[in-house]
């Protein structure tokens, strides 16, 4: 039996695609499964290339069912054929830093559900450093920092909604039953805050195993109609899955709120920000958190959003 699963879904990526599997080892113990979202014949031909390339590697291709789209949907195939008693999920434009399997396996003999890694991230056409880790870090580091603190611990459980950097138990998923939403975007989204849910124990480490790569016109940058549809009604799922279940402490000091789906529907125009805003009003989504009102906490965000802003501005302009 492999000691780790990594399951890929694929699109219309062969190039980052062959990538990423170059950065992973020929090894027994290691089982590579990518996903084939409906690619065009010449990708489906690049594929099989790929697969030639590396037929020393223990790669096994399957495809999406007809009817169904998406990443999640594939994501879910895969763990139906995942036979590692460790789970790792990679995305097919990313790809693992090198020796990442070194640092990895000492875990294998971990007792916890899930190992959270620090990412890293890059812009894909420029190979400059992206910011797109750095809030997953920053999980990280403050449950370092203060391990027994039970903010830092429930926004590491339910803020890394990504599920790539974190080494998961195959039986712990299993046991729960966890798999991905079939949407659009956003998939990921429940898988992991059930994941974080339910898991018992878990660890957190300095080694960095993968990075994330930031491409113009990817989901996490368009501007999409039923993309931020897609996202608001996922966002609302989550939001009444934690509210249901936490405690009113737990659930107030996590500060879900809808005010950045809010402010990301004026990208839209006012008529959406209305729709938006009702939609959440409805279901009682809470808007605002209480230290929005502290001048210090608004300051310090107020700057941190501003730079982000202006570095995506410029990343777009070099486009």
């Amino acid at each position: 039996m492999p000691q780790l699963t990594i399951i890929i879904p694929h699109y219309h990526s062969t190039a980052s695609l062959s990538r990423l599997i170059g950065t992973i080892p020929g090894s027994e113990t290691i089982q590579i499964i990518v996903i084939d979202d409906h690619s065009d014949s010449n990708q489906q031909h690049e594929l099989a290339r790929i697969c030639r390339h590396h037929a020393h590697k223990n790669l096994v291709v399957h495809y999406n069912e007809p009817g169904k789209k998406g990443a999640g949907a594939c994501r879910n195939i895969g763990l139906n054929h995942a036979e590692g008693k460790w789970i790792l999920f990679a995305d097919a434009d990313d790809y693992f830093t090198e020796g990442f399997y070194d640092r990895l396996q000492p875990y294998f003999q971990s007792s916890a559900d899930i190992i959270f890694f620090k990412p890293t991230s890059i812009e894909n056409d420029t190979g400059n450093r992206s910011d797109r880790h750095l809030s997953f870090v920053t999980l990280i580091d403050e449950v370092m920092r203060a391990p027994r603190s039970e903010e830092a611990e429930c926004s590491l459980r339910y803020k890394f909604v990504v599920p790539w950097s974190k080494l998961m138990r195959a039986s712990f998923i299993n046991d729960y039953q966890i798999q991905f939403d079939e949407v659009m975007s956003a998939n990921d989204v429940m898988f992991s805050t059930k994941a974080g849910y339910h898991m018992t124990t878990f660890q957190v480490s300095d080694d960095v195993i993968y990075c994330a790569t930031t491409t113009k016109g990817s989901l996490t940058k368009t501007l999409n109609d039923d993309i931020f549809n897609t996202r608001l009604d996922v966002f609302i799922r989550q939001y009444r899955f934690l509210q249901t279940r936490l405690s009113k402490t737990a659930f107030k000091k996590l500060g879900l709120t809808g005010r950045p789906l809010l402010l990301k529907a004026a990208d839209y125009g006012w008529k959406k920000v209305m729709t938006v805003f009702l939609k959440l009003k409805r279901q009682k989504v809470r808007l605002i958190e209480p230290k929005l009102f502290n001048p210090v906490w608004f300051f310090r965000n107020a700057v941190f959003v501003y730079q982000r802003q202006k570095r995506e501005r410029n990343y777009h302009l070099k486009g």
